[in-house]
């Protein structure tokens, strides 16, 4: 086997995607576009964090 069929077996296979309606579409970019929501661990972390920095920020500064 020559190095060009050892690469040409190893290529993966695309495939074109297929053509979507208007609706489809729509539908496929709508739910691109939403931001993901917060979870409460992340809101919780988030807000422990800010509460460490100020109070490093209160410490240091007095």
């Amino acid at each position: 086997m020559d190095l060009q069929s050892l690469v040409a077996a190893h290529m993966p296979n695309r495939r074109r995607p297929r053509q979507m309606g208007a609706a489809a579409e729509d539908r496929y970019y709508r739910n691109q576009i939403t931001l993901p929501r917060l979870r409460l661990r992340l809101l919780g972390l988030t807000a422990a964090t800010a509460g460490v920095t100020l109070l490093l920020a209160g410490i240091i500064n007095t």
